[in-house]
């Protein structure tokens, strides 16, 4: 029997077509080398499993499954010919175009003993139309399957050798915050560096799919609940461990699994689903600082000067508060929004964050940019949504020759004229690529000159005289 079966393989390896053999049941027993090519199934994944099952069939136009009339062929003795208008559908959810023909293979009595199926690849005449195929399954973005195939697939693995069947949700939280603070672009590249970990992380026979802008689903065949929760976890601790880019998201994940045939993905999904909003709730339950604590930090990475410098403006505004006898409630307020009032400049390109000589104007017109970003950022955080209005009003002046509304004494909000001050002043004792630091004297002086103008001058003078103790300079 070994001897016949090597001399069926030399044999099938000298036909220009793909083949494959099966059994009286219609279950694999050979798969030829260019079949294996075709169908994305190795020899090894293929044996023994359904014809139809590795073999899948479609009309070309509907999507119709085509390759069960081959099973026919058993029962009939007749010839299955396909020569048009039909599409293989691949283990790696590809659609060739194919032209395929399926014999009896008889014994000597002329007994029915399986199935040869010869077939081969058709010429694509349009590769828009190849394109459209491929991404009818996948999504662009990081090449996983999308949802539809997704759906597909489960109804076609969930058989009763593949149970246990589990179901994995993986979600990227804090998505939308990411893409409004860096960007589509750093967003797109988070969300493909998790897909590619998932990816590495699951088996050949997993199917991986993105299935929404932040969610992944994993269909983990012959898998029970416990061996999902280990894979998930696994993936969770590496994207933790990873910090991609300059991020470390959090992410939300559940899973559920059947040992039921008769069971529908809907069924799962929602009881997956159901174990997952706790898990979604610890993460986006916490204060939101967790994402401010992100993005200020990656601000940091950009810029090495702004941390220091945050937190010396958040204590100038701090005393300010306290010698203006504000709130306790204001005052905190005040220390958070001086840590945080350049937290627009996130988005600002590094080089211009640290160009050495005087800005151009088309630079200038972009750092005048980070309020508006900022406010961006914060509003849609329901924690510190009531500080972006200070944060776009920070570089407002007195006289109205600020931005980037041009807002003019009293107009400007109390704290953003506090904030002004606090980081005029830790501005000009601060060195500079450009420029040596003022001494504190000189600065003081900068502050009252520009009372009335630029700054508020009675905030000015309580700065100067009360926060300083500059009483003698005038």
């Amino acid at each position: 029997m070994k001897q016949d079966q090597g001399w069926l393989e030399t044999t099938f390896e000298s036909i220009s077509d793909a083949v494959i053999l099966t059994d009286i049941q219609g279950n694999i027993q050979l798969l030829s080398q260019k079949a294996e090519l075709l169908t994305g199934w190795t020899s090894e994944e293929a044996l023994h499993k359904p014809l139809t099952e590795v073999f899948q069939l479609l009309n070309a136009d509907t999507y119709e499954v085509l390759g069960g009339s081959m099973l026919s062929v058993l029962k009939t003795g007749k010839n299955i010919v396909f020569a048009k208008n039909a599409v293989l559908l691949s283990k790696t959810g590809e659609k060739r175009p194919v032209k395929s023909k399926s014999k009896p293979v008889k014994d000597k009595d002329n007994h029915i003993q399986g199935i040869v199926l010869v077939f081969k690849e058709l010429a694509r005449k349009n590769k828009k139309l190849a394109k459209a195929e491929f991404l009818s399954f996948h999504d662009p973005l990081t090449g996983l399957y999308n949802r539809k195939f997704f759906e597909e697939e489960f109804k076609r693995l969930n058989t009763e050798r593949n149970l246990p069947i589990s179901l994995a949700i993986i979600d990227i939280d804090y998505l939308d915050e990411v893409k409004k603070s860096f960007g589509n672009a750093e967003g797109d590249n988070l969300i493909k560096r998790v897909a590619e970990i998932i990816k590495q992380e699951c088996r050949v026979d997993d199917i991986v799919a993105r299935v929404s802008e932040n969610e992944f689903m994993i269909l983990l065949p012959k898998t029970n609940s416990k061996q999902a929760d280990i894979l998930v976890n696994r993936i969770n601790d590496l994207v933790d461990k990873e910090k991609l880019g300059a991020l470390n998201l959090p992410l939300s994940f559940g899973c559920e699994s059947t040992k039921k045939k008769e069971n529908e993905i809907a069924l799962i999904y929602k009881e997956a689903a159901e174990k997952t909003p706790p898990l979604k709730s610890t993460a986006k339950n916490r204060p939101t600082n967790v994402l401010i604590e992100i993005i200020m930090e990656t601000l940091y990475h950009k810029n090495d000067m702004e941390e220091k410098e945050s937190a010396q403006v958040s204590e100038f505004c701090a005393e300010i508060g306290q010698t203006l006898e504000l709130s306790e409630k204001n005052i905190e307020n005040l220390e958070m929004f001086g840590l945080i009032r350049n937290i627009g400049k996130v988005s600002l390109d590094s080089r211009i964050l640290h160009k050495p000589d005087k800005l151009t104007d088309s630079e200038m017109a972009e750092i005048k940019r980070h309020p508006e970003l900022g406010h961006e950022i914060l509003s849609t955080m329901n924690e510190y949504a009531h500080l972006s209005d200070y944060v776009l009003a920070h570089h407002e002046r007195w006289d109205g020759k600020g931005y980037p509304k041009g807002l003019k004494g009293e107009e400007i909000p109390l704290e953003a004229r506090i904030v002004a001050i606090a980081d005029a002043y830790n501005a000009m004792t601060s060195s500079r690529p450009y420029r040596k630091a003022l001494d504190e004297e000189t600065a003081a002086e900068e502050i009252l000159k520009n009372a009335g103008t630029q700054f508020d001058p009675h905030l000015a003078k309580v700065f100067v005289e009360k926060v300083l103790g500059k009483e003698h300079i005038k």
